[in-house]
């Protein structure tokens, strides 16, 4: 049984992140946290992956990578930058296991999603995505969609539909092209071909982050990670007070970028970045 002693009294909450890959999002995120934890209160170290085992009392696991390598080891974990369907299937595989565990998942709320897309896209009815497996949350995109008079259409990926043909049969009955976090899809090696087979067919892709939209979405609704690294810092203050981490979580705060360029070329009329974000925090 854990005794929770006044900040006075108690020894400093050992916090280890473990970062997926050097740089980027991980990297600003890791020192933006480790500013806020700057306190008598916590003794912080940051380590890749595995080298981060041993001697701490809370791990945050930066990236689906790191999380995958502490999953399997009993120990109090927060994960963030993990999209929620690889969140949910580490859980399942350590479901046996009663350490305090949590989340901040990568992906946004369906329902700010959909905003995004009805705000940016009203006149959009037919929308299109992609996966190799059906994931959990394609019932409940389905339905909100339905409820805003739009329509799903859906491809999944295997060896009888290969990518290009199953990007190219989707985009033949969609107005856009929604991305679901899924790294079979989308990345490096195929991003760029999806997003020219998207813009020859003058159909736009609405993305996941700002990378997106910098290699040529038309839009994105994201996370920073200075505001993924204040919401981390709330639930480890939870976790110090408490020893309990609060359930996992979708981000609480976010930006939207637009690629007025690529609007421009698709022809398409977009309100800005900030009056696009106002409206979809006017959502519940």
């Amino acid at each position: 049984m854990l005794l929770y002693l006044s900040p006075s009294q108690a020894e400093p909450l050992q916090v280890t992140l473990a970062i997926s890959e050097e740089g980027g999002a991980y990297r600003t995120f890791a020192e933006n946290l480790l500013g806020k934890l700057q306190s008598d209160k916590y003794a912080v170290k940051i380590k890749r992956g595995e080298d981060a085992l041993g001697g701490a009392d809370l791990y945050i696991a930066v990236g689906m990578k790191a999380a995958t390598q502490l999953a399997a080891k009993d120990i109090p974990t927060l994960n963030v930058f993990v999209p929620k369907s690889g969140y949910d299937k580490l859980q399942r595989e350590a479901a046996a296991r009663n350490t305090p565990r949590s989340a901040i998942y990568l992906d946004q709320p369906l329902e700010r999603q959909v905003a995004l897309l009805q705000a940016a896209l009203p006149g959009a009815r037919h929308v299109g995505v992609l996966y190799t497996s059906a994931p959990p949350e394609l019932q409940g995109l389905r339905r909100l969609l339905a409820d805003r008079s739009m329509q799903l259409h859906e491809r999944g990926i295997d060896q009888a539909l290969p990518l290009n043909d199953a990007l190219e049969d989707l985009l033949g009955e969609s107005d856009v092209l929604f991305v679901l976090p899924d790294t079979d899809i989308y990345n490096a090696g195929t991003i760029r071909n999806i997003l020219l087979t998207s813009y020859r067919k003058q159909i736009p892709l609405v993305g996941i982050s700002q990378a997106y939209v910098k290699a040529g979405a038309l839009c994105a609704v994201f996370s920073t990670p200075e505001q993924v690294a204040a919401q981390a810092y709330a639930m480890i203050e939870r976790y110090a007070a408490s020893g309990k981490l609060p359930a996992a979580q979708y981000p609480d705060d976010f930006e939207v970028s637009v690629n007025i360029q690529v609007a421009r070329s698709l022809d398409l009329r977009i309100r800005d970045a900030g009056k696009l974000h106002d409206e979809i925090a006017r959502v519940p």
